[in-house]
């Protein structure tokens, strides 16, 4: 019987070498989405520091990329409010005090906060930008 061939490959070898090409781009496409991801939270990072109230600077400069879940970044802010924060009761009085509350959470939801929804603005000013780079990235195979 004639041994039939791939230009690489025989015949026999196919499967194991088929399955070694589709495992490298697996992981080379899961490289290429986690970079793109990585841009669209980079610009977003940026809309949203220059976008941060600034008192002392120190907020604007404590926003941070978070990696928990693959395919998935959270732009977060490390920064917490000084002393206890009131949780809202549902009638409209004041409710139960933490402390630990995060920074931008009291900025952002805050009825009375003068910077209220800060943050949504910031995106949603940035999202053609934050979508354009994570295109760019899958176009230049995640870089």
């Amino acid at each position: 019987m004639a041994n039939i061939t791939t230009q690489k490959y025989d015949i026999d070898q196919l499967p194991d070498a088929l399955g070694e090409i589709l495992d490298e781009f697996a992981h080379a496409s899961f490289e290429a989405r986690q970079n793109a991801v990585q841009a669209g939270a980079e610009v977003f990072k940026s809309a949203v520091e220059s976008a941060t109230p600034k008192d002392t600077g120190e907020m604007a400069q404590s926003w941070v990329i978070q990696t928990k879940y693959k395919n998935v970044r959270y732009v977060g802010n490390t920064r917490i409010a000084k002393g206890k924060v009131h949780r809202k009761k549902k009638g409209g009085g004041k409710g139960e005090a933490r402390e630990g509350v995060p920074l931008s959470n009291v900025l952002e939801y805050g009825e009375k906060s003068k910077h209220y929804g800060f943050i949504r603005r910031a995106f949603d000013a940035a999202e053609p930008q934050i979508f354009a780079a994570i295109k760019k990235s899958i176009e230049n195979g995640g870089n």
